[in-house]
């Protein structure tokens, strides 16, 4: 027998994805299916004019004046590397501090990890609470007069838990460090306007809350930071061919080779697509489904949740608790392995949710998960349907069952 699939894995990749996101990506292939900035006939235009429409449908939904402080990239951890190597590119960094979070994915400590190493970086890991706040005094604390940029993980890849960037910004704004935010797990959930905010530097991918296909992600950059970038790459950019000293541009450096033509032109499909969303239904929706599973979740003293420190016994969570976090649930068992977990809840289910650290390491000392272990983790988006959360009720059932 074949089980149906219930795919609660959203934080890892939108699924299933609209149907007009397919549709468009395969038309690209189909009717252009041409490399863009590469030829003058009628398809490659065709091709540079839809690429160039996506990116000014996106630089509206984050709040970006100019559609051109947006460069492509092809995943999310290429999005951070080229955002955080653009800004400290200088060869010695050691009179250069960096500030960022325990929340953060290791494509974020990795990188300063090895700019430590070869180049001499200084940083500093602020630590977050329980819930996987970060709040904005201790950032201030922490400032330098060296502190060149400070990066913050807008949503929480495990407890949902979404920073206050606006009062993080007043802080950044009275000083000389510039701002970058990783929207991974916020992008297409949470209103998120980056000028009005004050960030210098925004990335996430666009194959999770955006729904489009996997493939592409993005740095936009703000008009104050753009001049002090330089791309860590350069390569073919389709223009200027017998230049080989430059200057380039930041973003024609940061796009060198292929652009992902049939995963932008999905991403143009998946912006449609949560414009036409009801916002305020989708948050009331998934407020409502996170209560209910956090309700279950703690009928099983042998299953504890992350990131609700303060819910006792099987207390719901309230409204505004609820509505601060982003559609993530974490929890993890004495007894069973998250792991172990996972792989029930899909053999004996069809129930399919990411276990483990997440590649978010530096978070579990502080939300009480094992370093080894890390927790199980449901996640939704917006093609989850209501039958996948009673398929996910039965699931902690399932688990609470085995964990006793």
């Amino acid at each position: 027998m074949t089980l149906r699939r219930i795919y609660l894995d959203h934080a890892a990749t939108s699924w299933p994805k609209p149907p007009s996101v397919i549709e468009a990506c395969l038309e690209f292939q189909e009717t252009l299916g041409v490399a863009a900035s590469r030829g003058a006939y009628s398809r490659a235009e065709q091709t540079d004019r839809s690429i160039a429409q996506t990116r000014a449908k996106l630089a509206g939904l984050v709040g970006i004046s100019d559609p051109d402080r947006i460069a492509w990239t092809s995943n999310g951890s290429m999005a951070i590397h080229a955002a955080i190597q653009s800004l400290l590119w200088q060869s010695d960094l050691q009179s250069h501090h960096v500030l960022t979070t325990a929340t953060e994915h290791n494509s974020v400590l990795r990188t300063l990890a090895d700019l430590q190493q070869r180049r001499g970086l200084r940083w500093t890991i602020l630590e977050c609470d329980s819930l996987g706040q970060v709040s904005a005094d201790s950032i201030k604390n922490a400032m330098r007069p060296d502190t060149r940029l400070v990066i913050i993980n807008h949503a929480s890849n495990i407890t949902g838990f979404i920073q206050d960037l606006e009062s993080i910004a007043e802080v950044t704004a009275r000083s000389t460090a510039r701002l970058m935010v990783d929207a991974a797990q916020s992008l297409g959930y949470v209103n998120l306007q980056a000028e009005r905010l004050g960030i210098d530097l925004l990335v996430a991918p666009t194959h999770k809350g955006l729904c489009g296909m996997l493939g592409t992600a993005f740095v936009a950059a703000s008009s104050r930071v753009l001049p002090e970038l330089r791309s860590p790459w350069i390569g073919g950019t389709g223009r200027s061919s017998i230049d080989f000293q430059g200057p380039f541009g930041w973003r024609e450096s940061i796009e060198s080779g292929n652009l992902n033509g049939p995963s932008i032109a999905s991403l143009n499909a998946g912006l449609d697509f949560i414009n036409q969303q009801d916002s305020q239904d989708f948050q009331e929706k998934t407020d409502r489904w996170l209560g209910t599973l956090v309700d279950q979740i703690g009928r099983y003293p042998q299953l504890r949740l992350v990131g609700y420190p303060n819910l006792q016994g099987g207390q719901a969570p309230s409204q505004s608790d609820r509505s601060q976090r982003v559609p993530v649930l974490s929890f993890f068992s004495q007894t069973l392995g998250s792991h172990e977990m996972s792989l029930l809840l899909d053999s004996a289910l069809g129930i399919e949710c990411r276990s483990g650290l997440h590649c978010a390491g530096a978070i579990h000392p502080y939300i009480g998960s094992h370093p080894d272990q890390g927790v199980l983790r449901m996640s939704f988006g917006h093609t989850t349907t209501e039958s996948d959360i009673e398929a996910a009720i039965e699931g902690i059932k399932l688990l609470g069952q085995f964990a006793s």
